[in-house]
């Protein structure tokens, strides 16, 4: 929060990038109540109109992740990369939200052992987050997904959503799942 309301003063000349790394260690040893708060991001984009943000989390619990996005953050890229937590369907959620303005890149990864056994973001199959990420963020031109279960049918519709806008669609073939249905017509 000190850094932000820092490069917020007026006297600094404006940022253009911002990449912040948050790690599950740094976090265990640092309380997360010196986090910028949404008004701090607020001042800090008054002066730095073009701002844009990339934030890389390792291994950052969904609990965790909640607490540092705050809406005011220019948010452009977010790459998750875990070994032991696993991101939640309510934070890619509120991403495709919040950062719909800005989001170019989104990359999610899962670096599991049992590649039998993939978390599934989407709880009701009718509401995918991943495929909201792809309604909601229409500057968003790079998806990578590994070590994640997505739906083939969910795929298709990132794909259509984003049409030729989506210059990079990377997903594992680990990760790709058929419903019975489209099994039985393949």
């Amino acid at each position: 929060a000190e850094m932000a309301r820092v490069l917020a003063d007026s006297n600094h000349v404006p940022l253009h990038r911002l990449s912040l790394l948050v790690h599950s260690v740094s976090i265990m040893h640092k309380s997360l109540d010196n986090m910028p708060k949404d008004e701090n991001w607020q001042a800090l984009t008054r002066n730095s109109t073009n701002l844009r943000v990339y934030i890389m989390a390792f291994d950052v619990k969904s609990d965790d992740m909640l607490r540092i996005l705050k809406p005011s953050i220019p948010l452009e890229r977010i790459h998750f990369d875990s070994y032991v937590t696993y991101v939640s369907g309510a934070v890619v959620d509120l991403i495709s939200r919040q950062y719909d303005k800005f989001l170019t890149h989104f990359i999610l990864m899962n670096d599991v052992i049992d590649m039998s056994a993939f978390p599934d973001l989407s709880d009701n199959r009718n509401e995918d987050p991943l495929v909201l990420l792809a309604w909601r963020c229409t500057r968003l031109s790079l998806l990578a997904i590994h070590g994640y279960t997505v739906w083939a049918h969910n795929l298709i519709a990132i794909a259509r959503l984003r049409g030729s806008d989506l210059k990079v669609l990377e997903v594992t073939e680990e990760s790709i799942e058929f419903d019975q249905g489209e099994l039985a017509d393949q």
